[in-house]
């Protein structure tokens, strides 16, 4: 313990730095957790799809979606569910995995799919790229 507190004395910009890391990050957990919105993990996503009949949504610009995109994915761009020109048709009791390029966007689309009245929604972590380093295939 004494080791702890001389090593605190001497590198205290690190040990500030860490705990100004660790708060931004317990801060954006319990954004997270607060808001009730759920991340999967790409063979989360993939059992979802097979298992339960997931609604895939990309969330990127139809430009990005035409260069490739997930199999069976529909394309509903961020700026249409901003502006509410959504079709909550059949997915109120159907699970939505939402994905966008990196992971973030799709956390503000399933909100707004969560307003919109769709009870269960899923963001798929890391987005497109996640899908990309996981060697999976994209459909064009």
């Amino acid at each position: 313990m004494a080791q702890l507190a001389e090593f605190i004395g001497n590198h205290i910009f690190l040990v500030t730095l860490f705990l100004a890391a660790l708060f931004l990050f317990l801060i954006s957990a319990y954004k997270q957790a607060s808001n009730g919105l759920q991340t999967v993990t790409v063979e989360q996503m993939t059992r979802l799809v097979n298992q339960q009949n997931a609604k895939l949504i990309d969330v990127r610009p139809a430009e990005a979606f035409a260069q490739g995109h997930i199999v069976n994915a529909v394309n509903i761009p961020m700026a249409d569910i901003e502006a509410g020109k959504i079709k909550t048709d059949g997915l109120k009791k159907r699970p939505v995995v939402i994905y966008c390029q990196m992971g973030r966007t799709s956390l503000k689309a399933c909100q707004a799919m969560k307003n919109a009245g769709i009870e269960t929604t899923f963001s798929l972590q890391g987005g497109v790229n996640a899908w990309l380093n996981d060697k999976m295939p994209l459909s064009k």
